[in-house]
């Protein structure tokens, strides 16, 4: 990795839990050089626009999160229990998220509805990444007879995770493990109520 790569990675790295807690709007140019303790040239030097630091940032932040929810469900072995370590990703990822500030999809979400619309592609992308993780496992499950042949992989991976999300949403706004014990106990239900 050259030096111009390392810095653009300690950029992205450091910057990714502010985005992430403060949006992109809240996120200033004074912040992200606090963050990383260079200059306005030097960040700009490594990116086009704050636009261009902001989706490195949100990226890193998917693809951390989603490293660390992989390698918890690679020490289960069958689908539902892979389910089941996602789902228990989730609960503990509530208040101690693997990058600061909460679940990027959702914290992105809420800016994309209505004005970053220029970014709402990166982010139904990675929101169909997970909805397409959750109906495989679950294909894969009625594929070795772990689930009922009658299940609908793609409308219980939607319920799965929208109920999940939502969950982290009251968890975190509420600062309550309640509704996401809640609503992870009821997806392992309904798992369960498709088992063989």
């Amino acid at each position: 990795m050259s030096k111009a790569e390392r810095t653009r990675q300690y950029i992205i790295e450091k910057t990714a839990p502010l985005f992430n807690m403060k949006g992109y709007d809240g996120t200033s140019l004074n912040d992200l050089t606090e963050a990383t303790g260079l200059t306005k040239g030097a960040i700009y030097g490594n990116f086009e626009d704050k636009e261009e630091i902001a989706r490195e940032a949100f990226r890193y932040a998917i693809n951390t999160t989603r490293q660390r929810a992989r390698e918890k469900i690679a020490t289960v072995n069958t689908s539902k229990r892979k389910l089941f370590a996602f789902l228990d990703f989730y609960e503990e990822y509530v208040f101690n998220p693997p990058v600061k500030g909460g679940c990027p999809l959702l914290n992105t979400a809420v800016e994309v509805d209505d004005y970053r619309t220029s970014f709402r592609r990166v982010l139904v992308k990675e929101l169909h990444l997970i909805i397409d993780f959750i109906e495989e496992l679950l294909e894969e499950g009625i594929k070795h007879g772990e689930f009922k042949k009658e299940t609908d992989a793609r409308r219980l991976a939607y319920v799965i995770f929208c109920s999940i999300e939502g969950a982290v949403m009251f968890s975190r706004a509420e600062r309550s493990e309640e509704p996401i014990n809640i609503i992870v106990s009821h997806c392992k239900n309904l798992l369960d109520q498709i088992s063989i």
